[in-house]
Parts: C-alpha cells; sequence; structure tokens
C-alpha cells in the first residue's frame, strides 16, 4: 500500500487526494533557512531576498506568507552568487531542524511512532518548507526485500533549474532534521534522480555510503528498515500528536480559504517558468474539472484568463526591468508573436514595452526597444 494514498488534506479540492505542495501560501521557514545558509555564505540577507518582493524584516514576522515562486527566487539568487554546485543544496539544508517547521514538526515530534508520525505529516506537506511531494510505499510489490519500504520524495512539480538545488536541500534537511531530533528511522538505502556528486553529499547526509546509495534513479527514495517503522519516538504521545494534527488541519484550512482557487491558479502559474499551463492542466493538478474550475472562479470575482493576464503583467514588468529584450520576454511569456505582447503590454500600461525597456537601459531612454 501506499500510505499517504488514503488520507486527504482539509481544503484539498477531493477527498481523495491532497493540494498540491506549490498550491498553498507558507510560512517563512524555508526562505529563512536559506538566508542563513546564504548569509554563511558570504551574502546579504538582502542579497538572497532580491526580486522576491520581501523585506528582511519579513523573516521575523511570524504572521508572514510567501508563495513558492517567491522561494524559487531565493534559491535562483544563492546559485547565481554562489555557484550551481554539486552540494550546494544540502550544505543549505543542514540549517534545517524539526521545530523550524512549525507545528507540522510538533507533531511528528509526538509521534507517537516513526510510521504515525509519517502518516499524519503527509497529507499537510504544505504547511512545512519542503517542495518535495513525500509519500510512504510499503507494497511488498514495491521492492523485492519485504523487510523494507521507501520515502518517495517527488521533484516533477519544481522547476528544472532549481530542482537539483531542492532535492539537496529538502532530503538533507530532512535527515538534519531527524537527527536533531533523535528519530531514527532506520535508513538503509539511497536512491536518487541527482548526479553521481549530488548523490555521494546527500548520502553522507544520511551516513550512507558506496553501494548504499545510487544515482540517476527514475525518482528520489530513501529505503528504510520495516521494522523501525513500529518503534516509539522519543518524545512521542497520542494524545499530543492529535492535537497537533488538529491545528494544522485548521492552519491548513485557513490558508486555502483566504486565498480561494484564485491564489492557487496564480501560484501555478507564477512558479512554472518553463511553460505556461493550459486551464485544463490547471484544473488537473487541482484535482478538479475544467467546468468547476471556471465556476469557482467566477464565484471569486475573476477567470483564468484574467489571472493568467495578471501574472503575465507582473512578469513582464520584472523582465523588462532586467532588461530583457522585448522579443524574449514575449516568448518567455507564452506569446507567439512579439506584436500581440506588445499589444497586451500597452493595454496593461499605456505605453508599449519598448519605451519601458529604453528608460531601464542605462543612460534612461537610450537603446532601441530590440524586437
Amino acid at each position: 500500500m501506499t500510505s499517504s494514498s488514503g488520507s486527504s488534506a482539509p481544503g484539498s479540492f477531493s477527498p481523495s487526494s491532497s493540494s498540491p505542495v506549490w498550491a498553498v501560501p507558507r510560512g517563512t521557514e524555508g526562505i529563512r533557512i536559506m538566508v542563513d545558509g546564504g548569509v554563511a555564505r558570504g551574502m546579504t540577507t538582502r542579497e538572497c531576498l532580491a526580486g522576491t518582493g520581501l523585506d528582511p524584516r519579513d523573516l521575523d514576522d511570524e504572521t508572514a506568507q510567501i508563495w513558492a515562486h517567491q522561494e524559487f527566487v531565493v534559491i535562483r539568487n544563492l546559485l547565481g552568487r554562489l555557484g550551481d554546485r554539486p552540494g550546494l543544496g544540502a550544505g543549505i539544508g543542514a540549517h534545517s531542524t524539526l521545530g523550524r517547521t512549525g507545528v507540522i514538526g510538533f507533531m511528528m515530534l509526538a509521534g507517537p511512532t516513526v510510521r504515525a508520525a509519517l502518516d499524519r505529516a503527509l497529507p499537510y506537506l504544505a504547511l512545512s518548507p519542503t517542495h518535495l511531494r513525500f509519500s510512504l510505499e510499503e507494497d511488498a510489490a514495491a521492492g523485492t526485500d519485504p523487510g523494507v519500504a521507501f520515502l518517495i520524495a517527488a521533484d516533477d512539480e519544481i522547476p528544472a533549474d532549481v530542482r537539483t538545488f531542492v532535492v539537496e536541500r529538502d532530503l538533507a534537511g530532512l535527515a538534519a532534521a531527524f537527527r536533531g531530533a533523535q528519530i531514527d528511522v532506520g535508513i538503509a538505502g539511497l536512491e536518487t534522480t541527482l548526479g553521481p556528486e549530488s548523490a555521494v553529499i546527500l548520502g553522507e547526509a544520511w551516513g550512507l555510503t558506496g553501494d548504499e546509495v545510487r544515482p540517476r534513479a527514475e525518482r528520489n527514495r530513501l529505503v528504510l528498515t520495516r521494522e523501525r517503522l513500529d518503534e516509539r519516538l522519543p518524545q512521542g504521545d497520542e494524545n499530543t500528536a492529535k492535537l497537533f494534527e488538529r491545528q494544522c488541519r485548521e492552519l491548513l484550512g485557513d490558508r486555502l480559504a483566504r486565498v480561494g482557487v484564485a491564489g492557487q491558479v496564480r501560484s501555478r502559474l507564477r512558479h512554472e517558468r518553463e511553460s505556461w499551463p493550459s486551464m485544463a492542466a490547471v484544473a488537473g493538478d487541482l484535482h478538479i474539472d475544467v467546468r468547476t474550475l471556471r465556476r469557482r472562479l467566477a464565484a471569486e470575482g475573476t477567470s483564468f484568463r484574467r489571472v493568467l493576464d495578471e501574472v503575465r503583467h507582473h512578469r513582464a514588468l520584472e523582465l523588462l526591468a532586467l532588461r530583457v529584450p522585448v522579443a524574449e520576454a514575449a516568448r518567455e511569456l507564452g506569446y507567439s508573436e512579439t506584436a500581440t505582447f506588445t499589444r497586451s503590454f500597452t493595454r496593461w500600461e499605456g505605453v508599449a514595452p519598448s519605451q519601458v525597456l529604453r528608460a531601464a537601459e542605462p543612460g534612461g531612454e537610450q537603446g532601441d526597444g530590440q524586437y
């Protein structure tokens, strides 16, 4: 069986599936971990946060909420300044603790067993700093050894340019968090989609070496010793775990209710850099059909086209501020023709994108606004 398959995160659109990890605004825990790692490597907090729309003071606000695309911007800042090299994500992840994950971390500490802790946490991943989608496989058919289970960490929802960093950060961070909380899940092996250098570094984070680590696998999965799953945790208490579980349910429901469907669609559109998903694709991600998505957006006073237009407008301003040529910006925004983008931008801003681009060039109005 897959332990998480029967779980449903409150606030999800379907009783048989949880909301996408990226679909819910979250606290600043993940960004704070990355800023700590960046500062430890010579960056400033403002350099880490550049382009996110966040102020350093936001990191001290326990009520502040962010979206996935803002975390990806921080990762790109780290990669740009420190270099996209094997081990960077794992090193940043080492700054993780279970306590820094908030209420979901305390729920896991209360267990009372490793299995119970994992089963309780999986439906509420959107409340944690991770962007991997975890699930627990215990079906004997999943492996040749009936004495093992697999903790799957799917990375297919993560943009390709930050995927290696996120896999390293989240898996190494989980190892650091478990180690700090004295939780031994009996890891016997690691398979990862990453290359050999990253795989070795991740293996070391879990105390694994040699043949226990397999790089370039089809998916990321940790091999667990099944007998460890039913061992009690040092601070395990069923009643306390239930209390924290109720808090997780209420927190997730509150966040979903406040952002609504439009907020979740907006996040989906903003976090994807390689393509602009169709309405049908977004509806599928949210586990509803297109008619239901259209109806719910209308109930919130908007539409898919309007949200898409808003996201494109915001992204266009970001690209032009970075002095990206108009034709290149049009392609990144999903326009088949530059002229179509120019008409849309003129409708948004009242001026052509070439004028904004010229204003962004050194010397103000210099430059030809390349089309």
